[in-house]
């Protein structure tokens, strides 16, 4: 079973047969990463805030905090191909696009 940090202000996780937690917004993200170890974080990247899921990975990188797989799962074409070419160069992680 994966633990799995679910990031929309919006949809349901579609993660079946796995532990999810779903924070809605930016700081809900950060809280859960800083306090707890996740196997994915899926992410959106209209949070529906000033604070976007690009955002979550810049902290992810900084913080050098470990995930062995980031998803994305965006309607946003622009915001997708940043978060994904920033993981590509700073991450040692899996990704999934969604």
């Amino acid at each position: 079973m994966k633990r799995v940090l679910y990031v929309d202000d919006i949809r349901t996780p579609n993660w079946f047969g796995d532990e999810v937690i779903v924070a809605r917004n930016y700081e809900q993200a950060l809280k859960n990463l800083l306090i707890d170890q996740f196997d994915v974080v899926d992410l959106d990247h209209d949070l529906g805030e000033e604070k976007t899921g690009y955002d979550i990975v810049k902290f992810i990188i900084e913080n050098q905090i470990e995930v062995k797989t980031i998803a994305i799962h965006t309607a946003n074409p622009v915001g997708r191909d940043n978060m994904r070419q920033l993981v590509e160069h700073y991450l040692d992680c899996h990704i999934i696009l969604y």
